[in-house]
């Protein structure tokens, strides 16, 4: 009995098996029968959809216009609607949970990648499985793909970005700084002929801009920032950049409490400003005061009066020896495991990733994540900055590593001593992973 006994666990572990097997072999092949183009992909989800109408939620007021043309133009082409439901709640993935429940729940929605690792404990991202790696490669940068990878996985599709860039007054500054040494060595010799020009200035305040100074020689929870137990920012490379930022805090004579993001634009807007370190969002401001110059430039015949000429470079390193990495947010569409339909949540999430990139700055002021031609120039190097950068952690302890970095940033710029505020950090980060 006890031979038989046996005998037939061993069939019934070779029968499960063989079964296991077939389904991953039919799953492959089930994938694999998909076409890898877009429009084979998007004509085929269109076959297996069960619905004529998708609801997409959005936490940006300024995502409105946009999503609603492209909701318009997705109906038009596919003859599926989508409405777009504006959130403005504070526990969206409790609420988007709830709501599935009811039947009320988003298809697909929008929200920055840094908050991946919750919509992933919350249930509400389904795995994109869809996009093979040539897919990936030939169509976004790889901090894209970064941004929206938890656990060696893809959620959703990333659909535009927001980083930093450095503005400069090209009538004072032939080319752009390098370096902040650079931007050090032109303070040294300028002189103010009573522009009350301030030279350089950032929000000094930000702990997610003041990041870039350290965050090529530390690790921020791994590469794909989805580590919470990866951590480590108090190594010797560190203090040495941070002892770089203190430094600068007697040499730029910044006050922290009257500088902030609006205050570097206004100053930008009023031609008081030399350099300025600045979200990704200043572009439609460039290109407002340049319509602004040509127009003034038409309705004037003083040839000597100098017109503002303000552009855009890459976010300069510290020093000849010193880099910086700037951080960036990816908005993706995430697809809801319990929504009305998977299969147009996902056709929506694509065409608004790759079907309509083009259209993205005229919707809503933000630069596609797409791999395209046809950029201006600021445009291009805003970009190229976005694909050198390093996506912003999605662990949910994120919150608490802005809380106390900026803490730490704000004690160094004080004056207190680097290497002990950075172990205070280490430390402190470290009691909120544990």
């Amino acid at each position: 009995m006890k031979l038989r006994n046996v005998r037939v666990i061993l069939w019934s572990i070779l029968l499960v098996l063989g079964m296991t097997g077939c389904g991953r072999q039919a799953e492959t092949e089930r994938v694999e029968a998909i076409p890898a183009d877009y429009e084979g992909r998007m004509n085929w989800w269109k076959d297996q959809a069960n619905t004529d109408s998708i609801t997409c939620w959005y936490t940006s007021e300024t995502d409105l216009d946009w999503l609603e043309n492209a909701a318009q133009g997705f109906e038009q082409e596919y003859g599926i609607r989508v409405e777009a439901v504006y959130y403005d709640g504070v526990n969206l993935f409790a609420d988007m949970n709830q709501a599935s429940q009811n039947g009320s729940g988003p298809d697909v929605y929008l929200v920055g990648n840094d908050q991946l690792e919750l919509a992933w404990k919350s249930g509400m991202a389904e795995e994109n499985t869809w996009l093979d790696d040539t897919f990936w490669q030939n169509n976004y940068p790889e901090v894209a793909k970064q941004a929206v990878t938890y656990g060696q996985k893809q959620y959703g599709y990333p659909v535009y970005f927001d980083t930093y860039c450095l503005v400069y007054d090209a009538n004072l500054l032939q080319t752009a700084p390098a370096s902040i040494d650079d931007i050090l060595a032109f303070l040294d010799e300028y002189e103010d002929t009573g522009s009350t020009k301030a030279i350089f200035r950032w929000d000094v305040a930000d702990p997610y801009i003041n990041t870039m100074f350290f965050a090529s020689y530390v690790d921020l929870f791994g590469e794909n920032g989805d580590q919470p137990a990866s951590f480590q920012v108090n190594n010797e490379k560190a203090i040495e950049t941070m002892e770089y930022f203190q430094s600068l805090s007697e040499y730029l004579w910044m006050n922290k409490n009257n500088i902030s993001h609006d205050t570097v634009r206004s100053r930008i807007k009023d031609k008081t400003l030399v350099l300025g370190l600045c979200k990704s969002d200043i572009l439609p401001t460039l290109y407002e005061m340049q319509a602004q110059e040509t127009v003034e430039a038409e309705q004037t015949d003083d040839a000597e009066e100098e017109k503002a000429d303000y552009r855009i470079s890459y976010v300069p390193s510290l020093t000849a020896g010193l880099s910086s990495t700037t951080l960036s947010t990816t908005y993706a569409a995430l697809v809801n495991p319990y929504g009305t339909d998977t299969s147009i949540a996902n056709m929506f999430g694509l065409y608004l990733s790759y079907g309509i990139a083009d259209q993205q700055y005229a919707g809503n002021g933000k630069l596609s994540v797409r791999t395209m031609d046809g950029l201006d120039e600021m445009q291009t190097i805003i970009y190229a900055q976005y694909v050198n950068s390093k996506p912003v952690p999605k662990v949910m302890v994120l919150g608490d590593y802005l809380a106390q970095s900026g803490i730490a940033f704000d004690a160094i710029w004080s004056g207190k001593d680097v290497k002990e505020q950075l172990e205070q950090l280490q430390s402190a980060m470290e009691q909120k992973i544990k």
